[in-house]
């Protein structure tokens, strides 16, 4: 498998970086971008990843020419993500997903993925899976690998490895996916953050486009996209 490895001190952003300079990155290999600190790293809808310098893993994947509709685009994003969860378990247990783009160790955040995509004549002709994880320390209450792990060590075999998942094309993996996630199938409390009610439900389902299925208690259900719903940590 040929990846080809691009290393830049600082950048505003990977995926923005990717996105932004494509038509330099060859459309025959995967290519991977690392950085050692963001000054603009970007979470899902529009969020802010923070990370400290030298302490994270910042990286984004960029996959070469390819023709994939939303389906396969969804099922790359969960095959990634598994990827890097499996990868994490290797240092730590209790590692989970958190629905659509955290990694969560225990409760508390130790990586944030943002997948993105370049589309044309109505299909994604490349596919960015960028990701930030918090390998030597961390901001005050996320979580972190070890602070005696060394970033360049860990670069290659967690691209390998994601790379490797997505290549797969696993038409099953949503089912590996949703048994991954932080309090599947447990009741918990849920924002709704469309018309402010908050409500008691439990995660039964992960479509396709990427909408995730509730179930409250009296068994009623309902899709959301990730913007329309927020999951309330319950304190002790």
């Amino acid at each position: 498998m040929i990846i080809k490895y691009i290393h830049i001190k600082e950048l505003s952003s990977t995926n923005s970086f990717a996105k932004s300079n494509l038509s330099s990155f060859s459309k025959n290999c995967w290519t991977a971008i690392t950085a050692d600190t963001q000054t603009a790293g970007r979470g899902q809808n529009n969020s802010r990843w923070v990370d400290n310098v030298g302490g994270s893993l910042l990286m984004t994947i960029i996959s070469p020419q390819i023709s994939w509709d939303s389906e396969e685009l969804m099922r790359a994003h969960m095959s990634g993500s598994l990827a890097l969860k499996l990868f994490l378990l290797g240092y730590k247990n209790d590692i989970t997903l958190k629905w659509p783009n955290d990694i969560l160790f225990k409760s508390k955040k130790i990586a944030g993925i943002l997948s993105e995509s370049n589309w044309k004549n109505g299909f994604c002709d490349r596919f960015f899976f960028g990701f930030g994880i918090n390998i030597r320390s961390a901001p005050q209450d996320y979580a972190y690998l070890g602070s005696d792990l060394i970033l360049n060590e860990m670069t290659k075999p967690i691209a390998e490895a994601v790379i490797s998942r997505i290549k797969l094309k696993d038409k099953n993996v949503r089912l590996e996916y949703e048994k991954s996630l932080f309090h599947w199938n447990i009741f918990s409390n849920w924002e709704n953050l469309i018309t402010g009610e908050i409500f008691r439900a439990k995660t039964s389902a992960i479509l396709e486009d990427g909408r995730m299925e509730l179930m409250r208690i009296n068994g009623q259900t309902r899709l959301f996209s990730n913007k329309e719903i927020r999951w309330l940590e319950e304190s002790n």
